[in-house]
């Protein structure tokens, strides 16, 4: 299942062109229709997809998680990025925070060891 949605007009079409931005059901189950919500939308999105996660890409990492700080989207941003595992900044986080969490999740659902 896929839903459509207008996109904005595209500086290099011609006048009173629309484009539409076609999102695929998550195939993980769930929807992605809030994606179109998401404030990253009007950011560059390679804004969220650093070379590294360290050093001289800090201040990029952080000027993206600025972008997510202010998105009406980010909880369920996150919340997809903890199913999926993509590259880049997803819900304020970056790749290896979201390992971490994951970790933490599991090894506090896993019975203590006697």
């Amino acid at each position: 299942m896929s839903t459509i949605f207008p996109w904005p007009d595209d500086p290099d079409d011609p006048p009173g062109v629309q484009t539409r931005l076609i999102m695929q059901a998550d195939p993980r189950g769930g929807s992605t229709t809030w994606m179109a919500r998401g404030a990253c939308h009007s950011a560059d999105p390679e804004l969220f997809f650093p070379i590294s996660a360290t050093g001289r890409a800090m201040p990029q990492i952080d000027s993206a998680k600025a972008v997510c700080g202010r998105c009406p989207v980010s909880e369920k941003c996150l919340s997809y990025a903890l199913r999926t595992m993509p590259d880049g900044i997803w819900g304020g986080t970056t790749r290896e925070e979201r390992i971490a969490m994951r970790l933490r999740l599991v090894r506090s659902s896993v019975p203590a060891q006697r």
